[in-house]
């Protein structure tokens, strides 16, 4: 079962949006760096080998994995590449990513290899001290070189605006202090898409759908792209509602709403947004704001 004392984010973190991001260093490992130039720029990345990294972080704030994979010759081929995420003690979380070579990046010490496009994964943690433990996996060709940036929270723009998806299978009123509120159903068969003018960031309201042969927690991960490029992967958690439900629907209980926020770059954009399990499915709502 989750513990509350994690993954219970306490309601005022979701009023929030990640701004200041801080690199992390590892308590224990990462002796090994290895320096890329991306775009002009030096970005320090630790190595990921047989060792685990183990990070010490108070929270509240919400944690960015950004991972990449090296590979020695130059292919066309995308890379799959996967490390594991304890989070305290925890069950562990299996990060799997897949991404073809960025040809851009240039490394300090092997100018001659290449690297992956980035793969990011986010999470939150509550207020507190709390021990991330980021492990390699045994079938690994080459180890993966990882960053964490941990991002504080400022309060979210009032000026948001409502989204409609472009394409949706069902909405459903969920009746919240009394008043229903508008969901767009989300299932791993029947993503949703958005139709957004950047520069702008686009705020995502879940509430993962209960039945009666689930937990009274449980976890769900929501996969945003902008076109075939993934823009992140956001672990979530969630318990059910006792105050909240779903209009006509007797046989589920919506969950209490968590939040992941999400930049989008200037010009149309067609953002898709995906559940990564394939036995559950979530209410959604959208709002964008500058």
């Amino acid at each position: 079962m989750i513990q509350k004392v994690l993954f219970k984010i306490i309601f005022i973190i979701f009023l929030f949006s990640a701004i200041n991001a801080e690199l992390l260093k590892p308590s224990i490992g990462g002796e090994k760096k290895e320096i890329l130039i991306i775009s002009d720029k030096r970005r320090v990345y630790t190595v990921l080998d047989n060792d685990s990294l183990v990070y010490d972080v108070y929270g509240p704030a919400r944690l960015e994995l950004i991972s990449r994979y090296p590979v020695n010759n130059k292919t066309k081929k995308s890379q799959k590449f996967s490390y594991t995420l304890f989070i305290d003690n925890e069950k562990p979380i299996m990060i799997n990513h897949r991404y073809k070579i960025q040809r851009s990046i240039r490394s300090v010490q092997h100018p001659n290899h290449y690297f992956t496009y980035s793969g990011n994964y986010f999470f939150n943690i509550s207020e507190g001290n709390h021990r991330i433990i980021l492990k390699s996996s045994e079938d690994k060709r080459y180890p993966v070189l990882l960053r964490m940036l941990k991002k504080d929270f400022d309060k979210v723009s009032k000026n948001r605006n409502e989204l409609t998806p472009m394409v949706f299978q069902s909405n459903y009123k969920v009746m919240v202090e009394g008043k229903p509120v508008s969901y767009y159903q989300l299932s791993k068969n029947r993503p949703l898409q958005l139709d957004i003018d950047g520069s702008k960031k686009l705020r995502i309201l879940s509430r993962l759908v209960f039945d009666e042969y689930m937990g009274s927690n449980e976890t769900y991960r929501l996969r945003v792209k902008n076109g075939k490029k993934v823009l992140g992967t956001y672990f979530l958690s969630s318990e059910r509602s006792s105050t909240s439900y779903i209009v006509d629907i007797k046989d589920k209980v919506p969950g209490k709403w968590r939040t992941c926020e999400i930049d989008i770059p200037a010009g149309k954009q067609i953002i898709t947004v995906e559940i990564v399990e394939n036995n559950k499915n979530v209410l959604t709502r959208f709002q964008d704001y500058k």
